[in-house]
């Protein structure tokens, strides 16, 4: 997983690493943007949280030469970015944002640093206050998604929310301000252990080795066996006789951890619908029976959602799960039509909880409505990517053509194509595709180089995974091409 700006700013803060933290700061100040905020520019409110914990977590590293100066440009921008929250929709969150920027607002008063004015937050507040006040009814237990953000919203370090794998439920900002929080505390000591290990788990996660710099998430085993295998099904290939001796065991453990309540990203979070509709529809290909009750578990009167209690649903989620009951048969009319009313109307489908790609988003859409009375919206949707292709045969939904929304395209235009959808731009954009990604294809290019589209408290990459997508796109493209020399 790629390094947290967030994470590793809240990390520094709470508990700095033995080596001291200086390597830390000098890469959190390697990221600062030329207009004095931190994170992915492509998702511009998505940037308040990774700026304001840099800036909070730098007042104490005052005596490295710019740090001051980085702080002021830090908190200048963040003044810049305040009138934009004045229209917040509910579909513009970052995860958790309604709980982490409040949160950390009131620290940075506390710390004295120059005041943000909190009119324009009014909104982000109040949707805050619903989400405490919804949040406080249910259950402090281990791999709860509501203590992701236990670093602003936790006060007594009891050692049950450490779950399975040693953390305060997959987040390392939160089980850092856990460690401090129980810190000089005997009883707890044996727990501290494991919560320090875990720490080192995630830091060695994002595969950085600078002490201190970590990853947004950890543990994700099975969000990365089952999103990987998504890949491999939507190209096609996944029963490909050359994968089957990889593919099989996978498959195998997931039909060994999906339970009566789905399956989580890893074995030790809450159960959710995105991971459980992928699972559904991989274990049926393989025919592994599947109970469908699992993932009517997640459905919200006419959509799904990943977890309970959402403010905003996922679209791709609803269309992930929309596939795995078309795959079984059901019916998925009162779900599409969810699908179709968040459209945009030039054809895409733009705004997600989980990822910022339109691509991605419009892509998993257009697989939900394949076979549906939806001709003419699905047309659209096509033309849409076709008209948004680079000159260079690439695609990006922020800058210059990438690998992994390249991908993305290719992968949605390829499987209509495979599923009876005629359109005579496919054939062209998908050959000047395939010339691109073949030219540009880095398997061991630096992480900071690769596009991050995957939405958390921050904007992140998964390395594999995306590896994955872009490798389907690829292999599936050269099948095409060796069929179409065979005809």
């Amino acid at each position: 997983m790629s390094p947290s700006i967030y994470d590793t700013a809240q990390v520094l803060q709470s508990l700095p690493p033995a080596e001291g933290g200086w390597a830390a700061v000098e890469w959190l100040l390697s990221q600062q943007q030329s207009d004095g905020g931190w994170g992915d520019p492509a998702m511009p409110l998505h940037r308040d949280i990774p700026t304001l914990a840099v800036v909070l977590s730098l007042r104490d590293y005052c005596r490295r030469q710019g740090t001051r100066a980085a702080i002021q440009e830090g908190v200048a921008f963040l003044r810049r970015q305040a009138a934009m929250w004045s229209t917040l929709a509910h579909d513009d969150l970052p995860v958790a944002g309604e709980i982490i920027i409040p949160g950390l607002l009131a620290q940075l008063d506390a710390a004295g640093e120059m005041h943000i004015p909190r009119r324009p937050y009014g909104k982000l507040v109040e949707f805050g206050e619903r989400k405490r006040k919804s949040v406080a009814k249910l259950p402090m237990v281990p791999g709860m998604p509501w203590n992701h953000c236990w670093e602003i919203t936790g006060t007594e370090p009891s050692p049950l929310l450490l779950d399975g794998s040693g953390g305060v439920s997959h987040s390392p900002a939160a089980t850092a301000a856990w460690v401090k929080a129980a810190s000089g505390q005997p009883k707890q000591e044996e727990s501290i252990q494991r919560a320090r290990k875990y720490l080192a788990n995630a830091e060695r996660a994002c595969e950085m080795g600078i002490p201190g710099v970590t990853s947004t998430i950890y543990p994700f085993e099975r969000y990365e066996q089952l999103f990987s295998l998504y890949a491999l099904q939507i190209a096609g290939v996944l029963k490909d006789p050359r994968l089957e001796g990889m593919v099989a065991p996978i498959v195998k453990q997931l039909a060994g951890a999906l339970g009566s309540k789905g399956i989580a990203m890893s074995d030790h979070f809450l159960q959710d619908g995105d991971d459980t509709a992928a699972a559904v529809m991989l274990l049926h290909e393989f025919g592994y029976p599947v109970d469908l009750s699992i993932l009517y578990r997640f459905q919200n009167d006419n959509h799904f959602v990943a977890y309970a209690g959402e403010m905003h649903p996922s679209p791709t989620v609803t269309a992930r799960c929309i596939h795995a009951l078309m795959v079984m048969g059901k019916d998925v009319a009162p779900f599409q039509r969810f699908l179709l009313d968040r459209r945009e109307p030039d054809g895409r489908w733009t705004v997600d909880k989980w990822n910022r790609s339109w691509l991605y988003t419009t892509g998993h859409a257009v697989i939900a409505l394949i076979g549906s009375p939806y001709e003419l919206e699905l047309r659209e949707a096509v033309e849409a990517v076709l008209v948004s292709q680079h000159r260079d045969g690439g695609w990006s939904t922020n800058g210059p053509s990438n690998l992994t929304e390249t991908a993305y395209a290719v992968l949605m235009l390829a499987y209509v194509e495979r599923h009876g959808f005629t359109h005579q731009g496919i054939t062209l954009a998908l050959d000047r595709a395939f010339s691109w990604m073949l030219q540009n294809y880095r398997p061991f290019a630096p992480p900071e180089t690769k596009v991050k589209c995957w939405i958390a408290k921050e904007i992140y990459r998964v390395d594999r995974v995306d590896t994955i997508f872009e490798l389907s796109a690829m292999l599936m493209l050269d099948q095409r091409r060796s069929k179409e020399r065979g005809a």
